[in-house]
Order: structure tokens, then C-alpha cells, then sequence
């Protein structure tokens, strides 16, 4: 079954790596979670309180509204949870909580507190439903006949308890979409199964610090050391590259190669997890940029790119305390 991925596509970046000079560059950056948690909570505890549905049919193809796995669900969501390495433990309970539900209801407190001694939890998260909604969907581009898509989307809701506290700390909930291939073999049974799996999948990002790939700009050639700088980069040993990049700045008096060195240090800063170093060489490409010029536009671009990086960074910093900030 082969699946559409539905990203934006930055425009300016593609527009820049076409200029002479600028080459492409892509890297595994670590990402916060929407959600901090107090380094007290160590173990925690994923139970299904999902409704209970039929088995998916694979002779049937539902257009408009089903329900999710919670099994699949919950399975997913602790297996994501427990491959992070975020937590201490974390334990699964197997049982379904409540056979005949609508969905929505919270854990009774009394619940809560059972399942937290028993399972030895800090906290239990509750797979508490899962909403499922497919169509058609035509996909066009120019000079191309039309492709007729699957599209899916998933929206799991699943709640945070601790003991001794009546309401759930938090819920969360949020709508993600898919596409695949509208193939006569696909049914209900995929998109229930493969839907859920892709829910567990969302929420962990949302739960606890995940890896991205990051795809960024750089300046290559023009001098024999910006050469040197490149090779080292391509390498890994930033500290090289690095070194020679400051060299080049602190030895240019203005123009273009200046800017370049300036930029270049700013992508090592960022890749070295160094924002605040990385924000001031970035300032330092645009004050030494000509107006107009290849390299104020590329160091704008990448100012706005770090503006936002820095504010997800000093969330990063207080939820990866628990390691003493080692993010590798």
C-alpha cells in the first residue's frame, strides 16, 4: 500500500539551493514534545479504555466514519513510548477497562489509584478513543492526468491521570491525515489497523522528545578554504569547519566571503545544539550581506528558521534534564 506524504514544501529554500554557491544539507535534529513533564514521573502505564468494536472486514471499504483500534492503539503508543527511552518503564495493561462504552468517559479515580499501585505507575495514560474518517480525494498536477487518492484522517483522544487526583491532567487530542493509493484490495481492516498505529505513532511525538530530519543550506566554494570547510562538513568534524569558517571571518574585512563564513557558523552552532551562538553569527551574515545580494536573502531566511529553533530549544533544555541535558 503506498502512502502519499503530505508536507509543505518551502519555496524560498528550493529557490536559494538553485543560486550558485549554495548546496543542500540534511541532519537528524531532536525535537521537544508538546507536553513537560515533571522528572518525577518515571513509570507510566498505557491502558485501552477505547470502546470495543468488531473485527475491521478486509472484503469491505468504509467511505465516511469508523472507529479505531484501541488494542492496536495502545500497543503502539507504549512500544513508541518504551523505544524512546524517555521513561524509566513502561508497563501495558492488557485488559480493556470497560467493555460497553461510547467513548469519551473518564477513569473513576478509584480506577486510577488501583491501576497505579498494580502497574507501579507514576502516571497512566488512557486510550480513551479513536475517530476515523475516510474519502476520496482527486490529487492534480499540471500535465498530468488526475490520481485518484485515500484520504484518512485519524483523531485519537487519550488522557493523563495520576493518583489521588480526580480529573485527568491532561487530554490530548489531535487530528492528523494520511494519504494512500485508492487500490481495490485496500478495506476496512487496513485503514483501521494501519489508521490506529499512525495515531500512536503522532502521539508519541507529542509525548516525549523525538528525532526530525532537518534539511538545511551552506555556502561551498568560492575559496580554496570555504572548499576545505565544505569537505569537513560532509565529514562531520564540525570543529574543523568550523575553525576555518571563523578564520575566513575574522580575516575578511567585508563582502561576500565574510557573509558566507558568518552563515556557515551559524549552521554549525545549530547542528552542535548551540542556538545562542548560532542566532549571533546569523546577525553577523546579515550585518556584513550587501543589500539585495544572495546572502541577505539566504541569511533572512535562516534567521526566521532559528528565531522559532531557539524557542523549541529552551523547551527541549527543561524537558532532557532528567539526562542532564545529553541529547545524543
Amino acid at each position: 500500500m503506498k502512502k502519499y506524504m503530505i508536507a509543505g514544501i518551502v519555496l524560498a529554500a528550493t529557490m536559494l539551493v538553485s543560486c550558485g554557491g549554495l548546496q543542500s544539507f540534511s541532519f537528524d535534529q531532536l525535537h521537544p514534545a508538546d507536553v513537560t513533564f515533571p522528572e518525577q514521573v518515571r513509570t507510566v502505564a498505557v491502558v485501552n479504555h477505547a470502546p470495543s468494536i468488531p473485527s475491521p472486514k478486509k472484503t469491505l471499504l468504509t467511505l465516511g466514519k469508523l472507529d479505531g483500534d484501541g488494542k492496536v492503539l495502545a500497543e503502539g503508543l507504549a512500544g513508541g513510548l518504551a523505544d524512546s527511552r524517555y521513561f524509566n518503564q513502561v508497563v501495558i495493561s492488557d485488559s480493556i477497562l470497560t467493555q460497553e462504552r461510547t467513548g469519551g468517559e473518564l477513569l473513576p479515580q478509584a480506577v486510577v489509584d488501583s491501576l497505579s499501585q498494580v502497574l507501579g505507575a507514576d502516571m497512566i495514560f488512557s486510550v480513551d478513543q479513536i475517530q476515523i474518517l475516510t474519502a476520496k480525494k482527486e490529487i492534480y498536477y499540471p500535465g498530468f492526468v488526475p490520481l485518484t487518492a485515500f484520504d484518512l484522517k485519524v483523531r485519537p483522544v487519550v488522557r493523563a491521570y495520576i493518583p489521588s487526583r480526580l480529573m485527568p491532567v491532561m487530554t490530548l487530542s489531535k487530528v492528523d491525515s494520511l494519504m494512500w493509493d485508492f487500490t481495490p484490495t485496500l478495506s476496512d481492516y487496513d485503514v483501521v489497523h494501519e489508521g490506529s498505529n499512525h495515531a500512536a505513532y503522532t502521539l508519541v511525538n507529542l509525548l516525549v522528545p523525538h528525532w526530525q530530519n532537518a534539511d538545511r543550506i551552506y555556502f561551498d566554494g568560492g575559496n580554496p578554504d570555504m572548499r576545505d570547510a565544505a569537505v569537513c562538513l560532509r565529514e562531520g568534524d564540525w570543529q574543523e569547519a568550523g575553525r576555518i569558517w571563523t578564520n575566513l571571518y575574522d580575516s575578511t574585512k567585508k563582502g561576500r566571503l565574510k557573509s558566507r563564513a558568518a552563515f556557515n557558523m551559524a549552521l554549525a552552532c545549530e547542528v552542535q545544539g548551540q542556538m545562542e551562538e548560532a542566532n549571533s553569527w546569523i546577525a553577523k551574515a546579515q550585518q556584513s550581506a550587501s543589500p539585495g545580494s544572495e546572502e541577505e536573502r539566504a541569511a533572512k531566511f535562516y534567521a526566521t528558521i532559528l528565531q522559532e529553533l531557539t524557542k523549541d530549544f529552551q523547551r527541549l533544555n527543561l524537558q532532557m534534564r532528567r539526562f542532564g541535558n545529553n541529547f545524543n
